[in-house]
């Protein structure tokens, strides 16, 4: 693991879980289901090298994968928020729902049913903390300072060299 931007909310209630689920039918037909779990503490990271992905000075929230770093360390749950596909039945999203709150992450992941991940971010919201880390935890730069968001139509792509 290279070096990750550490990303920590200042204040509770700032962290958000995000997966989305879906799963192909039988008859090729795809259901899907979102879910949104609140943590008053936790933590996210983006990699050194993919620093393009950090939120521009400003930005409300901050968006890291859940793969990256040494663990999200999400602490006590306050609120799920869902979304389901207009084809599961509400006895289907009730057993989804009561699957997921005695199974948590583990079971979207190792349960024994159908679907599988399609998308899943820690969302951070702001005002948070940025520090650059080693990889075994020891913080190289802390408070590290975001960029301005460019104008539109001034910064790469979009412009062209030479004029």
């Amino acid at each position: 693991m290279s070096r990750v931007y550490l990303i920590k909310p200042t204040d509770k209630k700032s962290v958000v879980y995000h997966v989305e689920m879906y799963r192909t039918n039988p008859d090729g037909t795809v259901s899907w289901f979102n879910l949104d779990e609140t943590y008053r503490w936790g933590q996210g990271f983006i990699e050194e090298d993919m620093d393009c992905n950090l939120p521009w000075e400003g930005d409300p929230i901050a968006y890291t994968k859940t793969d990256i770093g040494w663990g999200c360390e999400l602490e006590d749950s306050i609120n799920i928020e869902w979304e389901f596909s207009d084809d599961l039945s509400g006895l289907e999203q009730q057993e989804i729902k009561e699957c997921y709150y005695e199974g948590g992450a583990g079971w979207l992941y190792d349960g024994e049913h159908a679907w599988q991940e399609e998308d899943s971010s820690v969302n951070i919201y702001a005002p948070y903390q940025i520090s650059l880390c080693e990889a075994d935890g020891r913080i190289i730069e802390e408070n590290v300072k975001l960029e301005p968001r460019p104008k539109p139509g001034t910064a790469w792509p979009f412009v062209q060299s030479g004029k």
